[in-house]
């Protein structure tokens, strides 16, 4: 699998056959130059169902809550700035589902455009090979051994997902991880510990070497993304009305694991 690849919009049909492929290669893709020859939100509920089976990720803002629709608005609302999802903040690095039980399933999450800030707002996104990397260079091999044997619980409302913050397979490292999803009740102090210092690794060295690769997305654009193989974050943003800059977020089962 490569780490990254650009597909420049052609027509619905061409792209999202070229885009069922192109996720089968590698973990991120960027939808470009998309021309509005169909609605986005057409065009990208044609694309969901082309790749694979769509899942519900819709929540309740304020609880947390799974609710029973298909996507998940990502904007900007003043009355709401204590939440990623409604807040002009920088996000760190995290993966979405990372209190979200899926078993063996292989999920791709996307988020597409409708709205694009006056300034900044791309999405970030870091592979994991060089997360590990980073790790081994600055001599933190004793983290990245607890990172990958011990478990941690993570939760949100009423889900629970328990899971190594890294790990294996035969297609490469996998990765749970969100910092304001750590269960502070049911893990131990070590666990907590251990959490501490790798959101503290991610924070001070990972981001701050500007190792990640950013992503702005201009209305009608997208990134499709293997949630667990790369973690992703936002940088801050700047606009001066409501719902100004819009992402919208799904997620597809295209697969198992191996």
């Amino acid at each position: 699998m490569n780490f990254f690849s650009e597909l420049k919009y052609l027509d619905a049909k061409t792209t999202a056959l070229a885009l069922k492929e192109a996720v089968s290669n590698n973990y991120l893709v960027h939808v470009a130059n998309y021309n509005f020859d169909v609605p986005v939100d057409e065009f990208y509920s044609h694309v969901a169902e082309t790749i694979g089976t769509v899942m519900n990720v819709d929540e309740d803002i304020k609880t947390g809550e799974a609710k029973q629709n298909r996507w998940i608005d990502i904007s900007y609302d003043p009355e709401i700035p204590d939440r990623y999802r409604s807040s002009n903040t920088r996000q760190p690095l995290h993966t979405d589902d990372s209190y979200v039980e899926l078993g063996n399933q292989e999920a791709v999450n996307f988020f597409y455009c409708t709205s694009q800030a006056k300034m900044g707002g791309a999405t970030i996104f870091l592979p994991l090979d060089v997360l590990i990397d980073c790790l081994m260079i600055d001599g933190r091999k004793e983290l990245l051994d607890q990172l990958m044997t011990t478990d941690v619980i993570f939760s949100k409302s009423s889900l629970t997902k328990t899971r190594k913050i890294l790990d294996k397979d035969s297609k490469g490292y996998l990765c749970n991880w969100n910092y304001f999803c750590i269960d502070r009740e049911n893990n131990s102090k070590e666990v907590i510990t251990l959490c501490e210092t790798f959101h503290h690794f991610l924070e001070t060295r990972v981001v701050e070497a500007g190792l990640v690769k950013a992503v702005t997305l201009k209305p009608g654009e997208a990134v499709f993304f293997h949630d667990d193989r790369v973690i992703h974050g936002r940088n801050a943003f700047f606009v001066t009305e409501p719902k100004e800059r819009c992402l919208i977020k799904g997620k597809v089962v295209i697969g198992t694991k191996a």
